[in-house]
């Protein structure tokens, strides 16, 4: 397959340089990097590639427009003049303008639009990953106020230190998102929509989407018990194939609270499965139910594959931490098993 390109265009060594890095560092589509100072060197590229996307300065490309028109599938111009911006995408000469000077952060978060208001200008556009075998984590217990997602998201993070992690929540009304540094616009059933309608453009949509926080990617959950009802078993299983094979993820935390269709298969489909327990008659006797529904129902592979655990009530510190730590050394032994 082709790479897509991306071209940088601006006669300013320093700032086409810093653009560049800054794309390289933050931008995780498979987007092929080239940058340009000089018109005959940029000029003799485009007449002998095609570019997927152009950002170039009104300075740099002034004269070119045409060219441009004809090589380049998308094209960003950065104004230098006093530029109050346009009221959407729909410019008249077809390229779309923005100032030069907004922020790095907000000229990539205008990139990725563009790539979503022109997907045919970007075939089959990839995140940039190596080739890893990707294990499903799950967290799951019947019992409530148990602290799940404080060790999902601990659990999540500690991964993440050394492994692509992406954290999926089954939660309604969830409270996750308000610890997000900035608003999710779109949760995980447009996610959903994505990956069933348009998964050649999935990426892009991945990239849009996803809040990331402490070196863990996020996808918001939904809203309501009823949205993640009709997600099922089939739906999350594609999801999860696309983030593996698509985005490169090597863990995908799950966790489950309430229940898409086909839960057990849920469960089945995670390469381990974390339950936490507590020592009282009454939660001891739920915990039972649930072992016994699921062995009854032919389940019991998910026993074999689940670390039950006990918390303190006390969830911050060094030595939960550290407790978390030894969980995840539990679970990669259970993953080594199952290998």
């Amino acid at each position: 397959m082709t790479e897509s390109i991306l071209a940088i265009f601006d006669r300013s060594t320093l700032y086409s340089m810093r653009l560049s890095e800054y794309l390289r560092e933050h931008l995780k589509l498979s987007f092929g990097i080239q940058t340009f100072t000089e018109k005959e060197e940029f000029i003799a590229f485009i007449e002998s590639e095609e570019v997927s996307l152009l950002i170039a300065s009104s300075s740099a490309s002034s004269g070119l427009e045409e060219m441009i028109k004809e090589r380049c599938s998308a094209v960003m111009i950065l104004e230098e003049d006093e530029f109050k911006g346009p009221s959407g995408f729909d410019e008249d000469d077809g390229f779309f303008h923005m100032s030069k000077y907004l922020p790095a952060g907000k000229i990539l978060e205008r990139l990725l639009t563009v790539c979503m208001e022109n997907p045919d200008g970007f075939p089959d556009l990839g995140i940039r990953h190596m080739e890893n075998e990707c294990k499903v984590v799950g967290l799951y217990t019947p019992l409530s106020g148990s602290g799940q997602t404080t060790l999902a998201i601990q659990m999540a993070e500690q991964l993440a230190r050394t492994n692509k992690t992406i954290f999926i929540s089954f939660e309604s009304f969830s409270a996750l998102t308000q610890t997000f540094d900035e608003e999710a616009g779109q949760d995980i059933t447009d996610m959903m929509y994505y990956a069933d309608c348009e998964r050649d453009k999935f990426c892009i949509y991945l990239e849009k989407i996803k809040v990331r926080k402490n070196g863990v990617d996020y996808i918001a959950p939904a809203k309501t018990a009823m949205q993640i009802k009709e997600m099922g078993c089939k739906k999350v299983r594609e999801l999860i194939a696309l983030l593996s094979r698509e985005a490169g993820y090597e863990y995908v935390i799950l966790d489950l609270k309430d229940y898409p269709e086909g839960f057990f298969e849920i469960l089945s489909m995670c390469d381990v499965l974390y339950t936490i327990n507590r020592n009282n008659s009454a939660d001891q006797y739920r915990m039972g139910k649930y072992n016994k529904v699921l062995c009854e129902n032919g389940y019991e592979a998910v026993l074999s594959k689940t670390i039950k655990c006990f918390f303190p009530d006390d969830c911050a510190g060094a030595s939960y931490k550290k407790h978390v730590g030894e969980l995840i050394k539990k679970g990669q032994e259970v993953l080594l098993l199952g290998a």
